[in-house]
């Protein structure tokens, strides 16, 4: 049996495969005309300088720029009220204060000009009152002082320190030593005087204890024993015995100055507070006698058990 004829092979293209992928878009193998690319120009010189521009200093571009203006707020009218008020209210206080111590000024000048061998304060303090002391013996003020009228004298008690801690907390002070100079009592008002200040916490039988105080006293003389029981029973004393007691009273006064500051005999001056007591009840000033006779127990421990 013959075999039929074998079926020809199918044509292969001789062309180029066709590409893989999406189709090229339409004139993209069109090619745009090469311009050809024009030579570089020269760059441009700058200009020349000009003779002003070579003489201008560095910073005068500085200077060219505008000036920024920094301004203050001015304050507002409530800023200057209170501003002004604070200013017063500084002034006001400054003012009072120099009046107060001119005033406490002359007080002191008053007092030294009776005693200049003493040191003397005056001080205002908080509550109002005038204070004045010495530092003789713990504040306690001599006899013979025309005392002003508004000064506080202190409570009899034994105490230390200087004049400004005798004073106390105050509030504005003035100060004399006998070195400061005294000016002409001419050139100022007088002070007013009076005999209050002298007051003090009040001797339970002033006459008896006076008697008891001198009778022990070895440092007083027999005068004495004898005025302190006439002045304590209200007897009468002469006029002689009354200078025999002031010559006695002074010459204690100058002993114990003679002593002050350093050299101060506690024994002297309790003779001076004894002396001075009776020499006021001899006076009938039976304030001024219990002032110093309440001094002298307060600062005499052995009086002041005495008289418990």
């Amino acid at each position: 049996m013959l075999a039929s004829p074998a079926a020809p092979a199918a044509a292969v293209p001789t062309g180029p495969p066709p590409p893989a992928g999406p189709l090229p878009a339409y004139g993209s193998d069109i090619r745009p005309p090469a311009v050809a690319a024009s030579a570089p120009s020269a760059p441009l010189s700058p200009p020349p300088p000009t003779a002003s521009a070579a003489s201008v200093h560095p910073s005068a571009s500085a200077l060219s720029q505008p000036a920024v203006a920094r301004t203050t707020p001015s304050p507002t009218p409530q800023a200057q009220t209170v501003a002004a008020a604070a200013g017063g209210a500084i002034a006001g206080a400054a003012s009072a204060e120099a009046t107060a111590r001119t005033r406490l000024h002359r007080l002191v000048t008053a007092v030294a000009r009776q005693q200049p061998r003493l040191s003397w304060a005056a001080g205002d303090r908080p509550d109002g009152t005038t204070v004045l002391v010495t530092d003789l013996a713990s504040g306690w003020i001599p006899p013979g002082i025309d005392l002003p009228a508004v000064a506080t004298l202190l409570d009899p008690a034994r105490r230390r320190g200087d004049l400004h801690t005798l004073l106390g907390a105050v509030t504005v002070a003035a100060s004399y030593t006998p070195i400061h100079y005294l000016p002409d009592p001419a050139d100022e008002e007088p002070v007013p005087t009076s005999p209050r200040p002298w007051r003090a916490p009040e001797v339970e039988e002033l006459g008896w204890q006076l008697n008891r105080a001198t009778h022990w006293r070895d440092g007083l003389t027999q005068l004495a024993h004898t005025l302190a029981k006439a002045a304590s029973r209200g007897t009468g004393v002469i006029e002689s015995e009354i200078d025999l007691l002031h010559e006695q009273l002074a010459h204690v006064g100058i002993q114990v100055l003679d002593g002050y500051p350093d050299h101060v005999d506690p024994e002297r001056v309790g003779d001076w507070q004894l002396l001075a007591a009776i020499d006021a009840l001899v006076a009938g000033d039976r304030t001024v006698a219990n002032y110093h006779l309440a001094w002298f127990l307060a600062c005499n421990s052995t009086a002041a058990q005495g008289s418990r």
